[in-house]
């Protein structure tokens, strides 16, 4: 039986040592990219990803949330010929993206976005694209060639971001604290060869990370530089609707470390226990800088741990043992499908074929 208690301390703040660093080295001959897909709710941001795509002479997919948003984007820049702008309306969905066992709950429309940028990369015969989020600075358009160009071996290539720091809400509270924290690499930022990955991004928080979970588990994603990401507030939100998806994600990534059997419910009761014990430990500490050095936004970074504990007290190992259960046949399920769908249709066929309006 596997030791779940391999390990004791209650977070694990880093894990760069499951990625391979390829930021030094010579690639050679640059790749290609076939598309850039950014899913976006900030017109006024999508200006860099749009000069990138012109850059490399790559489709651009800009995936939003209302009509306006469209149109606003349509005003304020000059798109290439190959752009396609698509609504994705809240709650939109499709039988290709239909699952009879969901998550536990839905996080936002991130992951649905993106599954229509894997799908449309499908129906289209794109094999590398780059999921870019609007907020992501400092690409140019020869350390993405330098990138796709190492897709050839590592089929998932990302970035690091380690400024401005993207984290759960628990973890800028865990570094705000003064522990130690890094960043991993996500689907802020990441080039995928959609021909060798084959996974999908279920609705929870952290669905970039389960979407690429096998891959790091076989030593399959690289890392090929750093960008930025625009500062924002991340105590502004409820911690709670990051909690189950930020334990799940950080369980079966904590796992990969130790190569712990996941399938048992023993794990799961493991998971949430040393989850519960990072939770206090974060607030013990920030309570103990009280008076000789307080923590910045005190307060608020302890309402949103409160928030996270509360939720947490909610989830049965159960709950996590059949989420991990039908992410696996979910995704046994959009592999099937993926092989059922035509390779060849023009952006606006595909879009069409996914009943979604392009402006």
């Amino acid at each position: 039986m596997s030791n779940y208690r391999t390990g004791q301390a209650s977070h694990i703040g880093s894990h760069r040592n499951l990625l391979t660093d390829l930021s030094k080295v010579d690639v050679g001959t640059p790749g290609t990219l076939d598309a850039i897909v950014v899913p976006t709710i900030h017109p006024q941001r999508v200006g860099p990803a749009i000069a990138l795509a012109k850059d490399l002479g790559c489709a651009i997919v800009l995936l939003c949330s209302t009509s306006s948003q469209l149109q606003e984007i349509r005003k304020r820049y000059s798109l290439p010929s190959n752009a396609l702008l698509l609504e994705v309306p809240p709650g939109h969905d499709h039988p290709l993206l239909d699952f009879g066992r969901r998550a536990q709950e839905k996080h936002t429309d991130i992951a649905t976005k993106r599954n229509i940028g894997l799908l449309l990369a499908h129906l289209c015969g794109w094999r590398t694209i780059f999921f870019l989020d609007d907020d992501i600075r400092g690409m140019t358009a020869s350390m993405i060639r330098r990138a796709a160009a190492l897709t050839e071996q590592y089929p998932i290539v990302g970035f690091r971001v380690p400024e401005f720091p993207d984290n759960s809400i628990v973890c800028h509270a865990h570094r705000a604290s003064g522990g130690a924290q890094s960043t991993f690499v996500g689907g802020n930022a990441i080039i995928v060869d959609t021909f060798r990955v084959v996974a999908y991004f279920p609705d929870i928080f952290n669905e970039d990370w389960m979407y690429m979970r096998d891959a790091v588990a076989a030593g399959l994603v690289a890392v090929a530089g750093e960008l930025r990401q625009l500062p924002y507030d991340p105590f502004s939100r409820n911690a709670a609707t990051e909690e189950f998806g930020d334990l799940i994600a950080e369980a079966l990534v904590r796992a990969l470390h130790s190569e712990l059997d996941v399938s048992s419910v023993l794990f799961w009761v493991d998971a949430i226990e040393k989850r519960s014990r990072f939770l206090a430990e974060v607030a013990d500490r920030i309570h103990g800088r009280e008076k000789e050095d307080p923590v910045p936004d005190r307060d608020r970074i302890l309402a949103r741990l409160a928030e996270a504990e509360e939720r947490l007290r909610e989830i049965r190992p159960t709950d996590c043992l059949f989420f991990y259960r039908a992410w696996r046949e979910n995704g046994d399920i959009w592999r099937r499908r993926l092989r059922s769908l035509p390779t060849s249709l023009t952006p606006h066929q595909a879009a069409a074929y996914l009943d979604l309006s392009a402006a």
